[in-house]
């Protein structure tokens, strides 16, 4: 009976390697190449066709300037911003999630004007073959830790029901929703 209780309180060892935890595996978001750009463009177009893009990219000429702009980014760190009519520049990543050395799960833009500003999540997505496992959820609480010491703030068509959930399971609380069904979504700061 003792014999029991201590393993159980874990007074013995254990020989068995614990497992590895799927949280532990994925190792957080690293920052985007150039080479996935185009993955990223590609969802933004199917997001596009759905209506749930917060770009308009039916003809060659936007697609080809996000592409610019999504260039600019991963080189530079820095997104370029329309300001009442100029182009401002903020701090800009594109982040990927991977599982260990396996191929990109999902990745987001997230921009902000200045170091004490919160960081927007302008696009996110999970590749579809990976869609429904839970990734859009590790995506966004990865997002909180990489991005940690201010808020993070999403907006996004309610119609984009399994993001909208990918937010609340993230911890995102859902703020107010417009008159176009656009919901403002924010996560509060997380520290390390």
């Amino acid at each position: 009976m003792w014999a029991a209780f201590k393993r159980l309180l874990g007074g013995e060892r254990q020989n068995a390697t614990p497992a590895v935890d799927a949280e532990e595996a994925t190792k957080g978001l690293e920052a985007a190449s150039m080479e996935d750009i185009e993955g990223f463009l590609e969802a933004a177009r199917r997001a596009d066709a759905k209506g749930h893009s917060p770009w308009v990219l039916r003809d060659e000429s936007r697609l080809a300037t996000l592409r610019r702009a999504l260039e600019f980014t991963v080189q530079h760190g820095q997104w370029l911003q329309r300001d009442d009519g100029s182009i401002a520049r903020w701090q800009g990543r594109l982040l990927k999630l991977r599982h260990g050395e396996g191929p990109t799960l999902g990745m987001l833009l997230a921009c902000r004007p200045d170091d004490e500003a919160a960081w927007q999540l302008r696009f996110f997505f999970v590749e579809p073959e990976w869609q429904g496992s839970g990734h859009g959820a590790r995506l966004l609480l990865a997002a909180r830790r990489s991005l940690n010491g201010v808020p993070l703030h999403a907006r996004l068509p309610l119609a984009c029901q399994a993001a909208v959930r990918s937010l609340e399971q993230a911890g995102f609380t859902r703020m107010y929703v417009n008159a176009y069904e656009v919901a403002s979504f924010e996560a509060p700061a997380e520290w390390d």
